[in-house]
C-alpha cells in the first residue's frame, strides 16, 4: 500500500494519490504486477483504475534493495465535471509507466518509493510519488503439492472449492458528490482450477437518491493462496445485469434494465476447513454514467 502526490502540468494542480498493489516475481530480474490506482481529486477529474505492468528488475546490495522499471496498461475510469452541474463517467486506455526502489527488510516487511506516469490520449497526463510498505507473501513447500493437506477443506489443486457466502455493505455513487449508501446480497463461488475461480452473485445496491439496483453479477477470478492456505488474494472481472429502479431522468422511464462491466477485488481468510471471512471491493462500470463502488464484507462457509 502506497500513498503520496499525484501532479498534472495539464492542470496545474497536485493532490493526493495511493496505490494498492500486488507483484510476483517470476526471474531474478523479471516480475509482473496487478495494481489499483487512484490518481485522487484533480480539478474536474476523479481518476482511478486498474493497472498490470511488466517489470525489469536490478537487485543490489545482497538482494536487500530492488530497483525496477515496468511498463504496461491502465484500464481507468475517469468521473468528470460537465455543463450544468453534471458529470461523466469516462472509461479509457492508457500506457502506463513506474520506476520504484525497495529496500527488504530481514523480516517479511518491506519499504517501497515508486514513481508513476500515466499518458492517455484523450485525457489528462499524470504522474504519482508515492511512499508505501508491503509484507511478503510466502507459499507453504507443501503448497505445491497433490493431495489433501491436512486441516484445509479444499485440495491444493484448486485454490477454492465452493463457497456460499452472505455479505453486508456500502455503495458509492461515481458522481462528484460521491453519495453513500446500502449493499448486499449473496455470492456463490467455485474453484474452476488451481488459479481460477467463477462466482454468481445477486448484488442489491441504493443510496435512495440516485441509485437503487438488484441484480445478478457473474464473474471469472485470478486467484491464488498464502500463509499454509489460509489467505487467498483474487482479481475478478464479468458483467453485472440489473434492474435500475432510479434510471437517468433522461431515460423517461420510471425502470430501466441494464448491463455494466464489474471488476473486483478479493482477499479472504480462512478460519478453518468450513469457515471464511472475505472482503470484496467491485466497481460497476456503466454505459451511462452511472458507475459505483460496492464495498462488501462476508462470512461463508465453504466445502468441496
Amino acid at each position: 500500500m502506497l500513498g503520496g502526490a499525484t501532479e498534472s502540468v495539464d492542470i496545474g494542480q497536485t493532490v493526493r494519490g495511493w496505490q494498492i498493489d500486488f507483484r510476483q516475481d517470476f526471474a531474478t530480474h523479471f516480475a509482473v504486477s496487478g495494481s489499483w490506482i487512484n490518481e485522487g481529486q484533480l480539478s474536474g477529474h476523479h481518476r482511478d483504475g486498474f493497472a498490470t505492468r511488466l517489470w525489469g528488475r536490478i537487485p543490489l546490495f545482497e538482494r536487500r534493495v530492488s530497483i525496477a522499471f515496468g511498463a504496461g496498461v491502465y484500464r481507468y475510469f475517469d468521473t468528470q465535471s460537465q455543463p450544468g452541474e453534471g458529470h461523466a463517467n469516462v472509461h479509457g486506455w492508457a500506457p502506463v509507466y513506474g520506476l520504484t526502489a525497495t529496500y527488504y527488510t530481514k523480516t517479511p516487511w518491506f519499504v517501497r518509493f515508486g514513481i508513476n506516469h500515466v499518458h492517455p490520449t484523450n485525457d489528462v497526463v499524470t504522474s504519482q510519488y508515492l511512499f508505501g510498505a508491503g509484507y511478503r507473501l510466502r507459499k507453504e513447500a507443501g503448497d505445491e503439492t497433490s493431495g489433501r493437506r491436512q486441516g484445509q477443506g479444499a485440495s491444493p489443486s484448486k485454490t477454492t472449492g465452493t463457497e456460499l457466502m452472505p455479505f453486508l455493505g456500502g455503495t458509492v455513487h461515481n458522481s462528484l458528490e460521491s453519495r453513500p449508501g446500502v449493499a448486499g446480497g449473496v455470492e456463490f463461488r467455485r474453484g474452476v482450477s488451481r488459479h481460477f475461480d467463477w462466482t454468481l452473485s445477486w448484488i442489491h445496491e441504493d443510496n435512495r437518491e440516485e441509485i437503487r439496483r438488484d441484480g445478478l453479477g457473474s464473474q471469472i477470478w485470478l486467484v491464488d493462496a498464502f500463509l499454509d492456505r489460509r489467505l487467498t488474494l483474487g482479481f475478478g472481472a464479468g458483467l453485472f445485469a440489473f434492474l435500475d429502479r432510479f434510471p437517468p431522468r433522461w431515460t423517461g422511464e420510471d425502470e430501466r434494465f441494464d448491463v455494466a462491466g464489474l471488476v473486483s477485488l478479493t482477499t479472504s481468510y480462512r478460519f478453518g476447513d468450513r469457515w471464511f471471512t472475505r472482503v470484496n471491493w467491485s466497481r460497476v462500470a456503466s454505459g451511462i454514467h452511472r458507475d459505483s463502488d460496492i464495498f462488501a464484507l462476508g462470512v461463508g462457509c465453504r466445502w468441496e
